[in-house]
């Protein structure tokens, strides 16, 4: 095997390692059952055990089985193989074990990214300990030596010396210029190296497995007009989106206690766990999104939010309201004052429990801010508002806690429950058609899959073809061609080809994705099953082309003979050549508005060459 995630593709069945996460049921070719990367729960989930791969035909996640385990564990690709290897107790090949076979290029380029991050860490915090002013700012904000220890909390000094001393010192950990500028950590200006992190205090993040993966950094001396944040770029090592501040040590507590705390910056953080709120984690400077939610849903069942007091801080959690009925959390609101936040009220000796007892339900506290002063707002407003009030409301599965949540809406609206009430029902109905929409669109596919599974009547699936309205539209025919070749040259079978002739009248999309496929097949071995093959040829394309190769596995039912595989030839060619007839014949009348005889007979020419091509291969 080329790499320890091709062994274990060939180890892992993609059915048992989702069914462990999402109940599956045979429809025809495939697998389905309600994903689990989104709330809606239609079959949209497809398993296809015969290319072992998956895809979600709501929200488009897509992939292998160590990828579904990456994604749903939150793992990345390392992280998610050795899951599986310990679930599956999986023996590796002695020459998998070996350090250097273990892991991918990419994979060494992340333990690479991983141990800078941590070297710059240790050697900041030592910056920090030896500086009075930055050493004294910490002090001046109540973090106490104990936090500043833990948290590792660090200091760049400024200034060329600072930075060559710097280089010296990474020099005698075995990392070199090149991996400081390749980390972000050091940026290359027109005549001289230097950090975006110099003169701030920097607090690094560690991702769900303890490594250090990257840095916030904030200003503290008077006079820095620059960003107060700024934290590493984004990576395939750090997703802001996807990470929290000091949830690697807050994991602990979270799952002991069963709650946990969220707070918006690094220093609101580490007070609130020097003070004993050890399950407290922090976004880093972006807004909390699912993917945060779902991961802390996995330790525990209920968040308090603490959001500074100001304006944008509410906001924020007006926004977070509207989509955190995705995660299986209870979310609270610890309302504080205008101007404060966790830290400066832990700092002037604020009771926090006073706050905590105080807290509201996200969704009382979406309704009463939404909802102040209803009656003073224009009628265009006060529709606005009640509609997206309602549609919060509508997504809160308890039918109790909604009409508890209507019964509030009703008192700080100073509107009639039965008006809200009807409001509420209309939205329903309507989410309702959708969803009766979009299950018989799934059924009716699954109908078509099942009635083209056996091709060995060719006259049968050229009826269903005809009489599928869909494939009239150019894009489908081209899908399925495309997953016809794919199916038959990754079975080693090539008993269906496309003439060389018409690659040019297919989009450049899967021109090149067909060039792709025949260069695969020519280069690789023909020991490997089709299995095998499909995964590997997977891992040679770009992630999109990757995705959407994925798509159209799952999507169209792909085992054709060559009789039925003529016959959409045939269909995609007729359909094309009334669009190349009406495309000259417009191009005609212009060259005879025009009065331009040559032009007029270049085209003719043209259309002849086009039709004997055609007409020679049976065609048209």
């Amino acid at each position: 095997m080329s790499s320890l995630f091709d062994f274990l593709k060939s180890q892992l069945s993609i059915v048992d390692v989702v069914s462990g996460y999402v109940q599956i049921r045979p429809i025809g070719l495939y697998l389905k059952g309600s994903c689990p990367f989104h709330s809606e729960k239609d079959a949209s989930f497809t398993v296809s055990p015969d290319k072992q791969i998956f895809y979600c035909f709501g929200c488009h996640a897509s992939g292998d089985a160590i990828s579904f385990i990456a994604k749903i564990e939150n793992l990345n690709q390392l992280q998610a193989a050795k899951f599986l290897i310990e679930r599956y107790r999986i023996e590796l090949p002695q020459e998998l074990q070996k350090s250097k076979n273990f892991v991918s290029e990419n994979t060494e380029e992340k333990y690479a990214y991983f141990a800078v991050c941590k070297a710059f860490a240790l050697w900041a915090n030592q910056q920090l300990l030896n500086d009075k002013i930055a050493l004294g700012y910490i002090k001046s904000r109540g973090i106490n030596d104990e936090s500043i220890n833990s948290f590792l909390i660090g200091y760049f000094p400024g200034g060329v010396n600072k930075i060559n001393r710097f280089l010296k010192d990474m020099a005698h950990e075995g990392i070199l210029l090149k991996d400081l500028l390749d980390s972000g950590i050091l940026h290359e200006g027109r005549s001289n190296i230097y950090s975006p992190f110099e003169e701030r205090i920097l607090f690094p993040i560690k991702d769900s497995t303890n490594r250090f993966c990257g840095f916030g950094g904030r200003i503290f001396k008077a006079g820095d007009d620059r960003p107060k944040y700024y934290n590493s770029r984004e990576s395939d090592g750090f997703i802001k989106g996807k990470l929290l501040f000091a949830f690697d040590s807050a994991k602990k507590s979270m799952h002991e206690k069963g709650v946990g705390f969220l707070v918006e910056g690094y220093l609101d953080c580490i007070m609130m766990a020097q003070f004993g709120y050890k399950n407290t984690v922090a976004t880093l400077g972006t807004a909390c999104t699912i993917d945060h939610l779902k991961q802390l849903s996995r330790y525990i069942k209920a968040l308090y939010v603490l959001y500074d007091g100001d304006k944008a801080g509410q906001n924020a959690i007006l926004r977070l309201a509207e989509f955190c009925w995705e995660a299986k959390l209870d979310l609270h609101v610890i309302q504080l004052p205008a101007e404060d936040d966790p830290a400066s009220l832990l700092q002037n000796g604020y009771n926090m429990e006073l706050f905590i007892q105080k807290s509201l339900d996200i969704f009382n506290f979406f309704i009463n801010s939404l909802g102040a002063n209803f009656q003073q707002k224009a009628l265009s407003e006060k529709m606005f508002l009640a509609e997206k009030i309602i549609g919060v409301i509508a997504k809160i599965g308890d039918s109790f806690k909604r009409d508890l949540l209507l019964s509030q809406a009703s008192m700080v609206m100073n509107l009639p429950f039965d008006s809200l009430k009807s409001l509420l029902d209309r939205q329903k109905q309507k989410k309702a058609h959708v969803d009766q929409y979009l299950s018989q669109s799934y059924e009716a596919k699954d109908q078509f899959e099942n009635l083209t599974s056996d091709n060995t009547d060719a006259s049968l699936l050229t009826s269903e073809l005809d009489g599928y309205s869909a494939d009239s539209d150019l894009n489908l025919l081209e899908e399925k061609i495309f997953s016809a070749i794919l199916d038959s040259e990754l079975k080693m079978r090539g008993n269906v080809r496309l003439d060389e002739y018409l690659l040019p009248y297919f989009s450049e999309n899967f021109q090149k994705l067909l060039k792709k496929l025949y260069v695969f097949i020519k280069n690789c071995g023909e020991s490997q099953g089709s299995k095998s093959l499909f995964l590997r040829f997977l891992d040679r394309l770009e992630l999109d082309e990757k995705n959407f190769v994925i798509k159209l596995s799952v999507k169209h039912c792909a085992d054709l003979s060559k009789e039925a595989f003529d016959q959409l030839v045939f269909k995609f060619c007729k359909i094309n050549w009334k669009f190349i007839l009406h495309g000259i014949k417009d191009e005609m009348a212009k060259a005879k508005e025009m009065n331009n005889p040559t032009r007029l007979n270049d085209l003719l020419i043209k259309f002849l060459k086009l039709k004997e091509g055609m007409q020679s291969r049976g065609l048209i």
